[in-house]
């Protein structure tokens, strides 16, 4: 690849990383006088991240959730957010300004790793290109729901709509922890496939071994459960490598061995921080991400599985220098294949970064199998020799053709994402000014252990701005999310006795409640009637009442 191909490539990603930041320029700029834009595009709940970012600013380097009125034992979990918190302090944003900056940053970074990727694998030119176009902004065709399917709201089906783990545009749509996650698999499985399919100086093998370990712990550190992934490949690869090469390889299972050895002891705390936390274990199991129906996976992958299994099937793993790339890349597709389905919470998380080598494997397919036969087909050689055609031109066309109709869902998803922050702009991505100012105000009268009541809508930005714990807030991190979700619907409710009330507010020590319109809109209550409530703090949308308990 020459100097000039680099420098599209470098170009596509850069426009690629401007392109993506549209959606949410419109919305701080679209953004009525009255209304501030959050900063979020797809969950409200995704202000989680935000404020692990501010808890970091403040010097924290261990996280507690926020999200839930029990009392709980901080522990090492994230790392990479608590880490962007002090950056962040570092250069003196606000915890929402370096949530876009790391969004930015990584994407860019992601977007370049994947380019690199692509060229360890790719050589010509073109292919080149076409593999990176298909890994960054590529996508499939699970657009809707089966007959047979009762979606809820939540619901992260269809997959090229709803899915953010499933694509690489998606991602860079929305969490700068996936585009870390899938850049670190990407530089360890980099070090791998050099290690193990090249002759290498002593002073470059110790070079990857480091960096290979330091992104596996990279890896363990942004998304502690990835490590399966991540040393599930590695030892599936080792066994695949063994098998082809039938002899036990000790080269190869010492290299990869290191790569696994470092993540060992944050294995091993992880392991003790949720066996000795209750509240860890109760998170865990509510954290649950599961797979939808194998159809929709198959669906949205349906364009690099075709032309991918069609390339192994008529030519296999190609010669003997591409064999052993080869199998790495069919290693990590088969491992994500087998893990989105095994007896695990994060089921769907394993998705992240697999279209890459399924991208580069269709990429195979296309023009060693399905374009050569297509230039064989009497039709188009009968096109080829008509005047201002010929099978260049067409076989360029065609491949072109092809990029642009896998890239559909990401250009609609984009589309979409664009329209919601410059129309739509939905209640609660988009609030009242008045009701972020009460919550600020809250920031300046309470301590970070004060606990506050409202509703779900207003619980999931409250820690945030507030800086306080909430009863209720987030579906993950509040701790028995469903038992706490009917508890406040019915302290809302007018014929809820008032002993009652008092009960739920002693057992669950709350020091103020907030309300605001999704207060209101949960039934009839009036705090103001309630003696055990004295309100503090009050604007055209909110009033707050501390507890006098």
């Amino acid at each position: 690849m020459t100097l000039g191909h680099k420098w599209l490539l470098a170009l596509v990603a850069l426009t690629g990383v401007l392109v993506l930041q549209l959606p949410y320029v419109l919305g701080y700029v679209m953004t009525p006088p009255e209304t501030m834009y959050t900063g979020l595009l797809i969950n409200v709940e995704d202000a989680n991240y935000i404020t692990i970012m501010q808890r970091g600013s403040e010097g924290a380097w261990m996280h507690s959730l926020r999200f839930t009125s029990e009392p709980d034992a901080p522990a090492f979990l994230y790392v990479f957010y608590l880490a962007l918190g002090h950056v962040g302090h570092v250069l003196g944003v606000g915890a929402t300004t370096m949530w876009h900056l790391a969004r930015v940053v990584f994407t860019f970074i992601a977007f370049l790793l994947a380019f690199g990727f692509v060229g360890t694998f790719i050589a010509d030119s073109t292919q080149c290109f076409v593999a990176y176009l298909l890994a960054i902004a590529g996508s499939g065709f699970d657009w809707f729901a089966f007959p047979w399917e009762h979606l809820d709201p939540t619901s992260a089906t269809p997959v090229d709509l709803k899915m953010a783990d499933a694509h690489l545009f998606s991602a860079a749509l929305t969490f700068p922890h996936y585009l870390a996650s899938i850049s670190l698999l990407l530089i360890l499985f980099w070090c791998t496939a050099r290690l193990c399919t090249e002759n290498l100086s002593r002073v470059k093998i110790i070079g990857l071994l480091l960096l290979g370990g330091l992104a596996n712990i990279g890896i363990a550190l942004v998304y502690p459960f990835f490590v399966i992934l991540s040393c599930g490949v590695l030892s599936v690869y080792f066994v695949f490598l063994s098998v082809h090469g039938r002899k036990f390889l000790w080269r190869e299972g010492i290299f990869l061995g290191a790569l696994i050895l470092p993540v060992s002891p944050l294995v091993y705390y992880y392991e003790q921080a949720f066996a000795e936390s209750e509240l860890l274990r109760v998170w865990s199991a509510q954290s649950q991400t599961f797979s939808p129906n194998p159809l929709h996976y198959l669906l949205t992958y349906a364009p690099y599985l075709i032309f991918a299994l069609w390339g192994a099937w008529r030519v296999g793993l190609g010669d003997a220098s591409q064999a052993r790339r080869r199998v790495l890349l069919w290693t990590w597709v088969l491992v994500v294949a087998l893990l989105v389905y095994v007896p695990l919470g994060p089921q769907r998380r394993f998705l992240q970064g697999v279209q890459i080598p399924l991208a580069i494997l269709a990429t195979f397919g296309l023009f060693e199998v399905a374009l050569p036969r297509l230039q064989q087909a009497q039709w188009f050689q009968e096109l080829a020799h008509r005047r201002k055609y010929t099978v260049a031109s067409l076989s360029r066309l065609v491949v072109t053709l092809c990029v642009a109709l896998i890239c559909l869902s990401s250009i609609y998803q984009w589309v979409s994402a664009i329209a919601l922050t410059a129309i739509v702009q939905p209640y609660p991505l988009f609030r009242p000014r008045d009701e972020v100012a009460a919550m600020d105000w809250l920031r300046t009268q309470s301590t970070a252990n004060d606990i506050v009541l409202s509703s779900y809508w207003s619980g999931s930005y409250l820690p945030l701005r507030s800086g306080m714990r909430v009863y209720l807030g987030h579906y993950y991190e509040t701790i028995h999310f469903q038992e706490k979700m009917r508890a406040v619907d019915e302290l809302f409710d007018a014929g809820t006795a008032e002993s009652t009330r008092l009960q739920f507010l002693r057992a669950n020590r709350i020091d103020y409640l907030f309300y605001g319109r999704a207060e209101r809109a949960l039934g009839d209550f009036d705090p103001a009637k309630f003696w055990a409530l004295q309100p503090v703090y009050a604007n055209k949308a909110v009033v707050i009442y501390r507890t006098k308990l």
